[in-house]
Formats: structure tokens, sequence, C-alpha cells
């Protein structure tokens, strides 16, 4: 009767004579493959330059493997991070042979000896379905930038955006152009920096319109400086944030959610001015800074003070200026841009006449600009991009409701809308919605007086 171990000493000596026997390193070696893996990767303490099938020291001293390790590492190594199974490693080493499937383990502790991996930490077991060669990936440090200014009245924001990106790994910030949402979006990666080892991303693409997945993955690959296309984002742990999503639509907003449900150590944040539809449950909207009520301190009056000190205003809030800082803040509707800009004219101009010139920003506060992208230099500039991402048919409904006093209800709304015949008023009136050019309260709608100034001028 043969002992329990007899068969795994025979695969034992099989997988030592197939190494004295056959050439140390293979005349032809096997091909580089079309994994996404780099060419010559780490394998602990050595490299393995997949081109040329060789294994080396770090001293570039060639390492002697039999042809079946060879080619078990390089089925490894094309792969690398992710798991290959026992059955397609049947496949590489012994192609068309009938082969028990226990060799596969023989070869594999053949490998790790030859490459000093002792604790199985080099070609990691996936109990029960394969192995999986864990490299280590290059470090990637990120490029978010850091704002010069203190991101102000969006503590309660910020922890929810942060709670949400721990929970879902997906989430898109909505707003009004000039809410401040790529701001948050920064503050919120560089909250999150210790999440994520490989860095956090930003991939600009204001203006850029992508319908299809390969035009939205050359952003982003571009961005971040990868080789290898989107499939180098494989066992990485990175934050992407796509700022500006506005003109993406169909496979290209399809690719936002596949690559998050496809790479468990990727986070997706994405800004757009638009809630888009199909990422509808991951949307959340950033409404103004809450407005001062009787004169008293609220975010958008925090806002204002420091963008004044900033501007070289020293200014305090006290009984003689707390009602014109309220007043600039409500004309310009709490949007942190309006707020800035503002505070900026109050420098040249002074608080009374800023007060005033408030009262018609689109009019009275052009010449007032900023530095940042050009579609938020200015008021106009913000309000001309929010209201060129409108059909014909919604700037003429907006049109119509910005000659509505006050806020109105859907009734009211409709009437309106059926009134001057901007086709269907209900689906208008969402898509205005969708598009941040209507705020909800309660049961109605009420239009940043912001959109009011902007709508009225381009009427």
């Amino acid at each position: 009767m043969r002992h329990p171990s007899f068969r795994a000493l025979v695969f034992t000596v099989e997988f030592a004579a197939n190494t004295e026997v056959e050439d140390v390193m293979s005349s032809a070696p096997p091909s580089a493959g079309t994994g996404s893996a780099p060419l010559e990767l780490a394998v602990g303490a050595y490299r393995f330059d997949r081109s040329q099938g060789r294994l080396m020291s770090r001293s570039g001293a060639p390492v002697p493997l039999g042809r079946r390790a060879l080619a078990l590492l390089t089925a490894l190594a094309e792969q690398a991070g992710q798991e290959v199974t026992a059955a397609q490693l049947l496949d590489r080493v012994w192609p068309g042979q009938i082969v028990d499937p226990a060799n596969v383990g023989v070869q594999i502790s053949g490998l790790r000896a030859a490459i000093g991996d002792t604790d199985g930490s080099v070609i990691l077991t996936v109990h029960g379905r394969g192995y999986r060669l864990a490299v280590p990936m290059p470090a990637m440090t990120g490029n978010i930038p850091h704002a010069l200014l203190p991101l102000s009245g969006r503590a309660v924001e910020l922890a929810n955006v942060i709670k949400r990106l721990r929970r879902d790994r997906l989430l898109v910030i909505t707003g009004l152009s000039g809410t401040g949402k790529s701001r948050l979006a920064c503050a919120a990666a560089q909250a999150l920096a210790g999440d994520f080892q490989d860095g956090q991303w930003q991939v600009p693409l204001p203006g850029v319109m992508l319908a299809d997945a390969e035009g939205l993955a050359a952003h982003i690959t571009a961005a971040m400086g990868l080789d290898g296309g989107i499939a180098a984002l494989c066992g990485r742990q990175c934050l992407l944030l796509l700022d500006g999503a506005e003109l993406l639509s169909g496979a290209a907003l399809d690719l936002i959610r596949r690559l998050v449900e496809e790479n468990e150590g990727l986070t997706i944040l994405v800004t757009s001015h638009i809630g888009h539809r199909r990422l509808r449950p991951w949307c959340v909207r950033l409404s103004p800074l809450a407005l001062p009520g009787d004169a008293k301190a609220s975010p958008a009056t925090s806002l204002f003070l420091a963008a004044a000190n900033a501007a070289g205003m020293e200014i305090s809030p006290d009984e003689e200026t707390a009602p014109a800082i309220a007043s600039i803040c409500r004309h310009l509707g709490g949007v942190p841009l309006g707020v800035e800009i503002g505070a900026r004219a109050a420098s040249f101009l002074g608080l009374r006449a800023t007060a005033e010139a408030s009262r018609d920003p689109m009019h009275a506060l052009p010449f007032m600009r900023r530095q940042g992208p050009a579609r938020h230099r200015s008021l106009g500039a913000a309000m001309g991009w929010a209201l060129g991402l409108l059909t014909r048919a919604e700037r003429e409904a907006l049109t119509v409701l910005s000659a509505l006093p006050g806020g109105f209800t859907v009734a009211e709304a409709s009437c309106a809308l059926a009134k001057a015949k901007t086709g269907e008023p209900e689906s208008g009136l969402a898509r205005l919605y969708d598009k941040s050019m209507l705020d909800r309260v309660g049961d109605g709608f009420v239009l940043n007086p912001l959109v009011r100034a902007g709508a009225r001028q381009a009427g």
C-alpha cells in the first residue's frame, strides 16, 4: 500500500526534474501577453521582464527557472494583481495535456521557493479558485489643488460629502454655477487623503462634450498620466474628481458607474451643474449659502467678511455695517461666487454703494472680476454659462418664470408657461430644476436672484 504522500512526492520530483532537465532559460520566451501589467515588474526581491521572459535579481543577474515555472510566472505576471484560476494555469503551462490539477500547486510551491516567497505574500493563494501575483503599484500623488481661502460656511455639507463617499464610493454634487461645487469637492478630497494610498486626481471636464466611454476614459488616463488605458486603475486605491461633467451623456455616464462597480478601490466624485438622470441615485444638490436674517451672522456674511478682508478691506460687522452686508448677500442670492465678487466690489466702491449696485448685479457689477476658470470670473460669465446649457424652449420658459414675483407653486408656473406656449409646462419645470435653474421651497419653486437677473437680461 502506497503512503498517502506518495503522489505529492512524485509531483515534487517532477518539478525538480523539469527544472534540471529543461534549459534554465527558455530559448523562446513566452509571449508578453495582452495583460495591463507593465512589461517589467517587481516580483518580491526580483525583477521580471515579461517581454524577454527573464527573472533577474536587483543587480540584473539572471535567476534560472525551468520552462514550466517560467510559463507559470508569465501567466501570473500578465494579470498582475488579478486572480488567475487553476484551470487557466493548467491550460497555459500544460497546453493540450491531461494533467492532474495538483501539479499547479506543486509548481507554485517550487516557484515560491525560487523567488524566496516563504510566506506566500508574493504569490497569493485565492482559496478554492487560484492564485494572484501581488506586485507593488507605482505610487501616485495626485493633482487636487489646494484652495487659497478656507472653505467657508460648508461644514455640514463637507461632513455629508465625506460620509456619502465612504459609504457609496460615488457621489455627484449638483447645483447652480458659482455655488462652490468644485471647492467643496476639493476640500472633501483633501480631507480623505488618508483613505487613498494611490492619491486623488482631478479630471477637468468643463466644456468637454462626451457621449462615448472611450473619450471619457482618455480624459481620465491623460489627467493621471497612466499607460495601459483605463484598465490600469485595477487594483489601485484612488479617488477621481470629475470636475464639471455637465456635457457628459450616454455611455460616458455609464462608464462612471461601471468603474466604481468593477474597481473596489476606486471612489468617484463628480461635480455638475446638471443633475444627470443616469446617476440620479447618487446626486446631491448644493444650495447657496444660508442668508442672514434680521442682520444676524450667517454663512453668507462669514464668507463676505473673509473675502473682503482678503481684498484688503478691514471690516467687522456692527450696527452700521451689518445691514449693508446682509443686503448685498441677499441680492446676490447667497451664491458664493456672487458674495465674493460683492466683497471685492465693496473694497472698491464701499458698502453702501455696493449694496445699491447689488440690486441689479448684471448691469451694476459687470466690471468686477476674479481669478479662476473663465466661466467663474464674473457674474455675467457664470450666468451666461448656466443659460448656455438650456435649450431654446427652456430659456423661454425661464424668462416667463423670471417675471413671476417671488416664489410660485407648480400650478402658478404651469399656468404662466401654458399661456406663453413654451411646451409641456410640468416637464419644462423638471428640466429647469435638473439644470439647477430652480430651487424648491416647500411644494413650490423659487428663482435665485442671480438666475432671475440673468434670465431677464438674456430675455
